[in-house]
């Protein structure tokens, strides 16, 4: 049997860069390929690495800019990696970091770049479903019954969380109220307004039992991060994250999870779906969850954090609720989506919890935690696959 340890050190995050944040729409005309291309820009200076030296190319959630017109743009190398990672919105992003990662370790390329460029706005839904009108196969199974939107489908797991465990609407608030607190130093986060409880009990239901503030919004913006070898980051004038560990997968029978069928597992449903992408993570980095000094935790329902923790080992199942309730996030305790994550500060498909845990494990981070070491990004809940990245401040 392989190894399950061997990427350990061998990869390293040495530059990071993003667009501004665009509400949705606002960067229509520029269109996914400018952003992605001022976002790559931006990453290749942060490396101290010309864009012309680019050999690889990585992303997911069937990003629409092509490699080969990024490279292109930047008259680079030969492409010797363009690889797409296949899972809905950020639920596979952790995919294309493994790509990237193993492509640099082995030799197959000298220096990727993991993007993501968005422009939600760029199509109206009912011009989007007359140009492709047949529904992805998953949704096949919910929309007969009305669930058309993510948030819907979603509202169902929050609800049978509150069931099954005892969680509550309170709950969901301190999780809402952490990503505001943790944004409004942030000043490029979208919603840096503090938020509180009697505000947020005096917002109506969106997606029963989730109000406005516990969804992401939607977002133009596009982000880029550099992977080289470990041994090519040294060279360079960077301070290098190195990537201890990538995950991708989902449990057994779990399909396309709350997105699909679901036919999951009873005790998979009330979940994030992630305990065998956590239990996988957390076994290739010779870590586990004490080992973390920050979290970034998917956030694009705040009900999915509360699971999230619980399947990263947090806490134990259904005790989420009261993990959060007692204290167990924030600066002091487990530091959680510390720029806003994708319900404050934007929502690019987890790309800038990546850059916020590189800008932590950096010490440049705005609400920068003390000696942070180690930290935990994990992609989204609830479709499949999902997927996690441990990164590390040196070499594991």
């Amino acid at each position: 049997m392989a190894d399950p340890t061997w990427l350990q050190g061998r990869s390293a995050i040495v530059g990071i860069g993003s667009t501004a944040y665009g509400l949705r729409g606002e960067f229509t005309q520029r269109g996914e390929l400018s952003l992605a291309a001022e976002a790559v820009a931006a990453a290749c200076a942060d490396a101290g690495i010309a864009p012309s030296d680019i050999d690889g190319w990585s992303s997911y959630s069937m990003d629409s800019t092509e490699p080969g017109d990024l490279a292109h743009a930047f008259g680079s190398r030969p492409v010797r990696l363009a690889s797409m990672t296949h899972g809905g919105g950020g639920a596979a992003m952790g995919g294309a970091f493994l790509h990237a990662a193993m492509a640099v370790a082995t030799g197959q390329a000298d220096a990727c770049v993991v993007y993501r460029s968005i422009c939600q706005g760029k199509l109206p839904f009912g011009q989007a479903m007359a140009k492709a009108p047949r529904l992805p196969p998953a949704f096949s199974w919910a929309a007969p019954y009305g669930l058309m939107a993510p948030g819907q489908m979603f509202a169902l797991a929050a609800v049978r969380h509150m069931h099954l465990y005892g969680t509550t609407e309170e709950h969901f608030c301190r999780i809402a109220v952490n990503a505001r607190e943790m944004a409004a130093n942030n000043p490029q986060a979208r919603f840096r307004e503090p938020l509180s409880a009697d505000e947020y009990f005096s917002m109506p239901y969106i997606y029963e039992p989730m109000r406005r503030p516990d969804i992401c919004m939607e977002s133009d913006v596009a982000v880029a991060v550099v992977i080289t070898s470990a041994e090519r980051a040294a060279d360079l004038d960077v301070d290098p994250v190195h990537i201890a560990a990538a995950s991708i997968g989902a449990p057994q029978r779990y399909g396309q999870g709350l997105l699909g069928s679901y036919n999951m597992r009873d005790s998979d449903f009330a979940s994030a779906g992630q305990r065998t992408v956590a239990a996988d993570v957390y076994s290739k980095a010779g870590l586990g969850p004490a080992d973390v000094d920050v979290a970034q935790i998917y956030d694009h329902f705040s009900p999915l954090v509360l699971m999230g923790l619980e399947d990263f080992g947090f806490c134990e199942a259904g005790e989420g609720g009261p993990f959060v309730a007692d204290g167990g996030i924030g600066l002091n305790a487990l530091p959680l989506n510390t720029a806003g994550g994708n319900l404050a500060e934007v929502y690019a498909h987890g790309m800038t919890q990546v850059t916020e845990a590189v800008r932590q494990l950096r010490g440049t981070a705005i609400n920068q935690v003390a000696d942070a070491e180690v930290a935990l990004v994990v992609g989204g809940a609830g479709p499949t696959p999902t997927s996690a990245l441990i990164l590390t401040r040196g070499a594991p």
